[in-house]
C-alpha cells in the first residue's frame, strides 16, 4: 500500500501504514474463524498464523519505498529513515519466515508452495523488475494475493485442508482490499501523473478509477447478498449494513487532492467495521 507523497511519509508509524494491518488482520482471522468453526487445528497455532499475517503486511509496508530511495523527493534524513524502515521490514520478513518455516514442517509442501507465491506477491509490488503496481496490476493482484491467497492459506495452515466455502467467503475480503489499494492510488493520483508512475488510477484516468471505485462498493453489496443466498452467511444484512460506512469515502472522492488525503483511513474505516460484522456473524452463525 502506498502513501502519499508527504513530507513525513518516510517516518517510522507512517511507514508502517497501520490502518492496511486490517487487511492481514481480516484476512487472516476470516480463514483462522473458518477453520475453528470446522473443528479443525487449535486456538494456539491460530494466534501464530494472524501473527505471521501481520509480520508480513509489516514487511511489505516498511520495504515499500526502499527501490525509491534514490529519488529527488527524498531528502538524507528520508533517506536515512528509509534505511531504518528497510533493515525493520527485514526483521518482519524473517520473523514471519520463521512462524513460516513452523508451518512448512506441520503442512508440508503445500504450505511451502503457498508462502513462495504469497512472498512473490508481496516483493512484486513495488519490487524491481516485477513491480506490478507501476504497470497498473496493483488493485487486481492484490485481490489474489491479500484476499483469497491469504484466507485460504491461514485456513489451510490451521487446518490442513480446504473447501469451496473457503474461497467463496474469502470473496468480500478479496474485494475490499483492493477498494484499500485502490483508494491510495486516487488519494495519489496527481502525485503518481507527475511523477510517471503508471498505477492503474494513472492509466484509466481519476474519472473512470472513481467509477471503478464505486462499482467494487455495489460489487461488494451484491457479494454479500449473494453469499447469504447461497446459504454460507447467515444474515448477510448485518455485514451489508456496515457499507453504510462508505459513504464518507465516496464523499472525499470529490474533494480537492489535499482534503482526499483522509480517503485510504476512512476506506480502511469500513474495512473494520464491515471485518467485524462479517467474522462475528461467521462465528456464530446470526
Amino acid at each position: 500500500m502506498t502513501l502519499s507523497m508527504a513530507p513525513d511519509k518516510t517516518r517510522f508509524v507512517r511507514a508502517l501504514r497501520p490502518f492496511s494491518l486490517v487487511v492481514a488482520i481480516a484476512t487472516c482471522g476470516l480463514g483462522v474463524i473458518l477453520a475453528l468453526r470446522d473443528g479443525a487445528g487449535n486456538p494456539g497455532l491460530a494466534v501464530l498464523v494472524i501473527i505471521a499475517g501481520v509480520l508480513l503486511q509489516a514487511g511489505v509496508n516498511l520495504v515499500n519505498d526502499h527501490a525509491d530511495r534514490h529519488s529527488p523527493q527524498f531528502d538524507a534524513g528520508q533517506r536515512a529513515a528509509i534505511r531504518r524502515n528497510t533493515r525493520l521490514g527485514a526483521l518482519a520478513f524473517v520473523l514471519a519466515g520463521i512462524v513460516g518455516v513452523y508451518l512448512v514442517w506441520l503442512r508440508g509442501w503445500p504450505m511451502l508452495l503457498l508462502g513462495l507465491v504469497g512472498m512473490a506477491g508481496a516483493l512484486g509490488y513495488t519490487g524491481h523488475p516485477v513491480n506490478y503496481k507501476e504497470r497498473g496490476l496493483g488493485v487486481s493482484l492484490v485481490f489474489l494475493f491479500m484476499g483469497v491467497l491469504l484466507v485460504g492459506g491461514a485456513y489451510f495452515a490451521v487446518s490442513g485442508g480446504y473447501h469451496a466455502g473457503v474461497f467463496w467467503l474469502s470473496i468480500p475480503f478479496s474485494l475490499f482490499a483492493s477498494l484499500l489499494l485502490l483508494s491510495n492510488e486516487l488519494r495519489d493520483y496527481e502525485a503518481d501523473l507527475e511523477q510517471g508512475l503508471r498505477t492503474l488510477t494513472v492509466r484509466l484516468g481519476y474519472a473512470r478509477a472513481r467509477r471503478l471505485f464505486q462499482g467494487l462498493i455495489v460489487l461488494l453489496a451484491l457479494v454479500t447478498l449473494g453469499l447469504g443466498a447461497m446459504g454460507l452467511l447467515a444474515h448477510a444484512a448485518i455485514p451489508l449494513a456496515s457499507l453504510l460506512l462508505l459513504r464518507r469515502p465516496l464523499r472525499l472522492l470529490d474533494k480537492a487532492p489535499t482534503e482526499r488525503s483522509r480517503l485510504p483511513p476512512a476506506t480502511g474505516q469500513g474495512f473494520f467495521a464491515y471485518g467485524l460484522c462479517l467474522l462475528l456473524t461467521v462465528w456464530w452463525g446470526l
